[in-house]
């Protein structure tokens, strides 16, 4: 019987007392069988342990720490890696990235509330590692870009063994589709229009019962579209560049969190229209964009750093939800409620908030350029640090806070106040009539405020 080992990169320094509790609980040989210690230093080591534990700590970059474990020939039936890791971003809170092989570049990433996901990563073995890209949004790396890994997918290819060399490319997408599109679920729109291009070489096979069964299969998998997905020709293009899958799978991307990820997914494959119940899910750094997800349910839902451009909200419910650094430009938020939402430093920049619901929501920093708040109730809106450059206003409530540093040049409309200005101090002191007017045309806007504003605050 020989042993097995592990490998574990962090983002951060676990402190190595708590190591030993964590793997002896997952291991499950007892209390006091794991040894830990840094690495490459032996002396002290108890090397009768049944699991040693070497830690190695990294110079500045996204990756702090690396964890050798090793579960010596006296561990029956010992965890799987993913399971090991799992244990580990549990309990100390922090994503855990694991080498699933193959490229050597493309890290699984297990997050704290059972997530996975993928990240490239630049340099893991330099001065200073990066991880550069996501499949999904990562809390550990917030400056990584989250896009859609084309290497993660090929990577794992289904075409069957022995699949002719030329068929190959079109029979993998066939499975795939098949398959629910694996692993990641998710597939680019490039990719798709890339194994077109690979159907095009085949039309010496046309035919050739082999091919005709794939293609039969093909159909049965998408449906007729005109060309719309792929930007083909009706007039000039063969069938299949007629067509697109019934699934789409570059709608979204999916987040880290399994239950969101699953909702979503049921969402698409039903056809990505609005209606949705999307209530406390956890859907941080999704991608969205465009996404039709109007009169959906989303209360207390987390989409924190998601990707809402364009997307659609028309009469959804997201009291309570947090979207705090999500990207909303250009998003509809018309007569959507979003009593209670906290929005700091989300960009609703363009964003459509006519008769919005904003009550009380947190909105500190958050960037609302060339927004239109027409009728948009507002009381109780923290708008602190926020920019209103350009935005619209029309007969909005306007009891806010605001303080010196929200924007307003170019903000024009009118509104019902009073507002509450918030200095440095933390004083607060009101702003009515033609003060709130005076305050906000020092500051380059336009703001006719409604004299029925100082009836009552």
């Amino acid at each position: 019987m020989t042993g097995r080992g592990y490998g574990f990169y962090l983002p951060s320094r676990p402190d190595p007392a708590v190591l030993g509790p964590i793997l002896d609980a997952v291991f499950a040989v007892g209390e006091g069988a794991v040894e830990v210690g840094p690495e490459g230093e032996a002396d002290g080591w108890r090397w009768d342990t049944p699991i040693q534990c070497g830690y190695e700590w990294f110079g500045p970059g996204d990756i702090a720490c690396q964890l050798h474990v090793y579960a010596g020939p006296a561990v029956p039936d010992p965890p799987s890696t993913e399971t090991v890791a799992r244990a580990l971003a549990r309990e100390l809170g922090t994503a855990v990235m694991t080498d699933p092989g193959g490229l050597p570049w493309i890290y699984r990433v297990l997050t704290p509330g059972g997530g996975s996901t993928f990240a490239r990563v630049d340099a893991l073995d330099g001065p200073a590692s990066l991880v550069t890209h996501t499949q999904a949004r990562v809390a550990a790396f917030p400056d990584a870009v989250v896009q859609g890994l084309p290497e993660v997918v090929r990577s794992a290819p289904l075409a069957p063994p022995g699949t002719d060399p030329r068929l190959w490319r079109w029979t993998d997408l066939i499975c795939r589709m098949e398959a629910g599109w694996p692993p990641v679920r998710w597939y680019g729109s490039d990719m798709y229009r890339e194994d077109l291009d690979e159907r095009d070489a085949l039309r010496d096979l046309e035919g050739d019962p082999r091919l005709e069964a794939l293609d039969a299969r093909f159909r049965a998998l998408t449906v007729a579209d005109d060309g719309q997905e792929t930007g083909a020709d009706p007039a000039s293009a063969p069938w299949y560049r007629l067509r697109r899958p019934a699934v789409l799978p570059w709608r979204v991307l999916l987040p880290a969190d399994p239950a969101a990820a699953d909702r979503l997914w049921e969402w698409v494959r039903d056809g990505a229209e609005g209606g949705e119940d999307l209530t406390e899910l956890d859907f941080s750094g999704a991608v969205l964009d465009g996404a039709d997800l109007s009169s959906s349910w989303a209360y207390d839902a987390k989409l924190a750093g998601a990707r809402l451009v364009g997307t659609c909200f028309h009469r959804s419910h997201l009291n309570g939800a947090d979207l705090s650094g999500a990207d909303a430009t250009g998003a509809c938020f018309v007569r959507a409620d979003l009593d209670d939402a906290v929005l700091r430093g989300t960009v609703l920049d363009g964003a459509d908030l006519v008769r919005a619901d904003l009550y009380g929501a947190d909105l500190r920093g958050a960037s609302l350029r060339g927004a239109r708040m027409l009728g948009a109730g507002l009381h109780g809106a923290d708008l602190r640090g926020a920019d209103l450059s350009g935005a619209v206003l029309r007969q909005n409530g306007f009891k806010v806070v605001l303080d010196d540093d929200t924007r307003v040049a170019g903000l024009t409309g009118t509104v019902l106040g009073p507002a509450e200005h918030a200095a440095a101090d933390g004083t607060r002191t009101p702003l009515a009539g033609a003060a709130l007017e005076d305050w906000i045309r020092a500051r380059g806007g336009d703001v006719r405020v409604s004299e029925f504003d100082t009836i009552s605050t």
